[in-house]
């Protein structure tokens, strides 16, 4: 059992920091979303999955795209026991997201590495990949900047 993607922004602080202790308290994970790893989830100690999915959030350049030092310094922490590839929109394949710009806090946009009161666009497909052998080769990017610390990955 795990606590599926639950995004910092879309849950406030005290959410994200109360699932996080309870994944510790149960021995289980918990999926950050795609709004990345925030110090809520930290702080509540539990195990986490980490989410990266087209905005690349908290692993992202100013431009928008896959940042890879920034992945390595975050996806090499203690409590990130896993990536998940997010593809698309579940709800609405081939069309991306947005996170209005009142909620995009300075705390929000801290974590996810964009800026403050604008919308935030999750994009509706990945720029580091567009086939089947690109995500592959992405994957293996993301183990090979992990250092390994991961204990599986998936793909949504």
């Amino acid at each position: 059992m795990n606590i599926s993607g639950t995004s910092f922004g879309a849950l406030s602080p005290p959410a994200i920091q109360s699932l996080s202790r309870g994944a510790k308290l149960g021995g289980f994970a918990h999926n950050t979303g795609e709004g990345s790893f925030s110090k809520y989830h930290e702080a509540g100690g539990g195990d986490s999955i980490w989410q990266i999915s087209t905005g690349y959030f908290g692993c992202r350049t100013i431009e928008g795209h896959f940042d890879p030092e920034a992945f390595s310094e975050k996806a090499q922490r203690e409590q990130i026991k896993m990536i998940e590839v997010k593809l698309s929109q579940g709800a609405k394949p081939g069309h991306g997201g947005m996170l209005m710009a009142p909620k995009v806090t300075p705390e929000i946009a801290e974590t996810r590495g964009v800026p403050a009161y604008q919308d935030c666009i999750s994009p509706s497909s990945h720029s580091e990949f567009s086939t089947p052998n690109e995500l592959l080769d992405f994957v293996e990017r993301l183990r090979d900047l992990s250092a390994a610390n991961l204990s599986g990955s998936n793909y949504v």
